[in-house]
């Protein structure tokens, strides 16, 4: 019935008369409702797969061990390019050598995020 917003008919209900009972009586405190419920229900599966990808892994340490073992089969003569840093699993990095500094992970990051999320309206 609708391939665009990926329903087909099933049976002889009428979509539009779903929508039109969401959107005329709520308006915009449905959208907020099921984007709350939504927001619930993606956090939750967030929950799951976290706890079933540590799981299957072993745990945060085995992850660490593993992922800094991890070499590719085909390397290049550039080192930089194919092998874990050293300080890959940490998410401050050294200010004078880190190729990310973590003064510009807070300080600068912070605030292209903000305005990137909060102010552009053009997404």
């Amino acid at each position: 019935m609708l391939p665009w917003c990926g329903m087909k008919k099933g049976n002889d209900w009428n979509p539009y008369i779903s929508f039109l009972s969401v959107l005329v009586p709520g308006g915009l405190a449905a959208v907020i409702y099921t984007d709350t419920l939504q927001t619930v229900v993606m956090i939750i599966g967030t929950v799951i797969l976290t706890i079933a990808a540590f799981n299957k892994i072993g745990g945060y340490h085995n992850l660490e061990s593993v992922y800094l073992k991890a070499v590719p089969k085909k390397i290049i003569p550039n080192t930089t390019c194919h092998l874990p840093r050293a300080d890959a699993m940490h998410l401050f990095r050294d200010p004078v050598n880190g190729d990310l500094p973590w003064t510009g992970m807070i300080f600068g990051l912070s605030i292209l995020a903000t305005w990137y999320w909060c102010t552009d309206q053009v997404m």
